[in-house]
C-alpha cells in the first residue's frame, strides 16, 4: 500500500528525476513552485520514463521548457567559408525561358539535442508541442560587411536573413510577422557586429529552426558567424 501511495504521489506531483518525470517544467513548477531555474527530467508523452529526457526549465520565465542546438552550431565563428548546400531552389526568367537555379544560400542543417547531448525524439517532441501554447528561439548573426535584417543603405528587408522552418516553411521578414529583430547592428553593413533575431510563434509546428539562408554574402572581404539559441516551449 505504501508504494502504491507512493507512485501516486509522484504522478499527482512529480519531482522532474529520471525515474519521476514531469511533462512539462510548467508542470513540474506548479507541482513545486520554490523550484530554482536549472536542469530537469520530463515525458511529455507520460508513458514509460525510459524515454523521458532532460531539459533546462526557466521557472523564471513562467515554466518555460528548453532544449539546445547540437553544441557544434551552438556558436559558428566567423568566416569566409561556408557550406555550399543551398535548400532553395529559385525559378528566375532567362532570354530563352525558364531557369531553375540554386539560390545564393547554404545549408546548415540543424538539429538538436536535450540536456545529455542525446538527439530528441520526434514523439517526445511533438507532444511538447501538444502541451504548448507558443514557442520562441533566437539567433544571434555576428557580420562583417554583410548585412542581416535592414539595410540602411537601400531602406529596405530585401538582404534579410531567412530561415527554414520544421514545418518547412520559409520565415523571413516579407513572410513572418513572427520573425523579429531585436538588436540590428548589422544594418549598416559595415565593420564587426551583430544583429539578434527571435521568432516567438503561436504556431508551435515552425520551431526549431532547421537552416539558414544568408542573402548578403559572397563579395570581398564579407564574413559571418552565429549563434543559434535554446528552443523555449510555454
Amino acid at each position: 500500500i505504501s508504494s502504491i501511495k507512493q507512485e501516486i504521489e509522484g504522478l499527482r506531483r512529480p519531482r522532474g528525476t529520471k525515474d519521476n518525470p514531469a511533462r512539462t517544467c510548467q508542470d513540474l513548477q506548479l507541482s513545486h513552485p520554490g523550484l530554482p531555474d536549472g536542469h530537469y527530467w520530463i515525458d511529455p508523452n507520460q508513458g514509460c520514463a525510459r524515454d523521458s529526457f532532460k531539459v533546462y526549465c526557466n521557472f523564471t520565465a513562467g515554466g518555460e521548457t528548453c532544449v539546445f542546438p547540437r553544441k557544434d552550431l551552438q556558436e559558428v565563428s566567423q568566416s569566409q567559408e561556408v557550406p555550399r548546400q543551398p535548400w532553395v531552389v529559385e525559378i528566375c526568367q532567362e532570354e530563352h525561358g525558364i531557369h531553375h537555379g540554386l539560390s545564393p544560400s547554404w545549408s546548415w542543417q540543424f538539429s538538436y539535442v536535450d540536456s545529455e547531448n542525446r538527439g530528441l525524439g520526434v514523439v517526445q517532441l511533438t507532444f511538447l508541442r501538444l502541451l504548448s501554447i507558443s514557442a520562441r528561439q533566437n539567433f544571434t548573426y555576428h557580420c562583417h560587411h554583410s548585412v542581416a535584417w535592414h539595410s540602411s543603405s537601400s531602406g529596405d528587408h530585401q538582404r534579410a536573413l531567412h530561415f527554414l522552418a520544421a514545418n518547412e516553411e520559409e520565415l523571413s521578414y516579407h513572410s513572418s510577422p513572427y520573425l523579429k529583430a531585436l538588436v540590428d547592428g548589422c544594418a549598416a553593413g559595415q565593420g564587426p557586429s551583430q544583429t539578434v533575431l527571435e521568432v516567438v510563434t503561436p504556431v508551435l509546428e515552425q520551431l526549431p529552426l532547421q537552416d539558414l539562408r544568408v542573402m548578403d554574402f559572397g563579395q570581398p572581404g564579407q564574413k559571418f558567424g552565429f549563434q543559434l539559441g535554446p528552443l523555449c516551449f510555454h
